[in-house]
């Protein structure tokens, strides 16, 4: 959720893209994470009550404006708008007094929902609502010189779900099981920009599939995969270690390699991915000025998903591809 059309009530600066902001579960209020850190406490805390929202704080110190004026003042910004607008022009907020119990009744059933744990896409119950940060202080480290606030930004999707896996490596020693790089092994890889391993894991399993096709497709394995089959409806006992036997089951060999390399990638993605934002946030840091850092992180970290999707494609394609050939082939025989 964007929050750029409001001001902190603490420092009274207007919210900007990427601003590591906190929300009150009990109004709504939005604070940046400094400024409630600071207070330690909502700004609107004294004023909780059922009802209570944070955009109708200001009310009471409005200027009663004359009923012939042909403009009206936002509540939210104090920009001049005009007597019959809708929203104001500047940051958006409903003028209207219908508009404005729509979008606060809004704000409490979300704030409702918050309280009896749902996770709204945060995977955390109970944790507050719209913080990246789910409690960690963004000035605390959570790996060798990387702190929590810079690793939320350079992390940018799912960023809850891994400052809570990075915090446990850190503290622990101990990952989670990544049931996205199991399913999509190498596309994962790719998509948190891990490229070089990306690359390779891709190439790898359109490697594997392309040889237990190509095995598959050749006139010996179709040879010893008849013969096996009258041995066993002949009842004959097999060497399972003859030169035919292992001929025979390389195919499905090379295909079990593929289920093994997917459970590596689901033991080893997270603490993979944490060892690569600590490398890369700390070049940054050292590359970069100051005042660049922060615009740094968000372009060299975040996703890349139209790459993921482009190779995953690609190895789906010539996965369906192998498979087509060797079930051709077989109905040829």
């Amino acid at each position: 959720m964007e929050f750029t059309q409001y001001t902190c009530p603490v420092c009274e600066k207007r919210f900007e893209n990427g601003d590591d902001v906190v929300v009150c579960p009990e109004c709504g209020a939005p604070h940046h994470r400094e400024c409630y850190e600071s207070a330690e406490h909502c700004f609107y805390a004294d004023k909780h009550a059922p009802g209570f929202s944070f955009e109708n704080a200001g009310k009471e110190n409005e200027e009663e404006e004359p009923q012939d004026s042909n403009v009206q003042i936002c509540p939210q910004c104090r920009e001049e708008n005009e007597k019959t607008a809708f929203y104001c022009n500047k940051c958006g907020y409903p003028l209207q007094a219908q508009d404005r119990t729509q979008q606060t009744d809004t704000r409490q059933n979300q704030t409702n929902a918050n309280r009896q744990g749902m996770p709204f896409g945060f995977g955390s119950a109970g944790a507050p609502m719209y913080d990246p940060l789910v409690g960690l202080n963004s000035e605390d480290e959570i790996a060798d010189n990387v702190k929590v606030g810079e690793a939320a930004k350079f992390i940018g999707k799912s960023t809850p779900y891994y400052l809570q896996v990075f915090n446990r490596i850190k503290l622990f020693g101990s990952s989670k099981f990544n049931f996205s790089a199991f399913l999509f092994s190498g596309a994962y890889f790719l998509y948190r920009k891990m490229y070089a391993v990306g690359v390779v894991l891709i190439l790898l399993m359109i490697g594997l599939s392309v040889g237990s096709a190509y095995l598959m497709m050749s006139n010996d394995w179709f040879t010893n995969y008849n013969a096996f089959m009258q041995s066993v409806s002949r009842g004959e006992q097999m060497n399972m270690f003859s030169p035919e036997m292992l001929s025979l089951l390389l195919p499905a060999l090379l295909s079990s390699m593929r289920f093994v390399i997917m459970l590596i990638c689901g033991f080893v993605a997270n603490r993979s991915y944490y060892k690569h934002c600590t490398k890369v946030i700390n070049e940054i840091k050292q590359e970069e000025k100051e005042e660049d850092i922060n615009k740094t992180l968000e372009a060299r970290g975040g996703v890349n998903l139209p790459m993921a999707i482009s190779f995953f494609a690609s190895f789906a394609v010539i996965y369906e591809i192998c498979n087509i050939l060797v079930n051709s082939q077989s109905f040829w025989r």
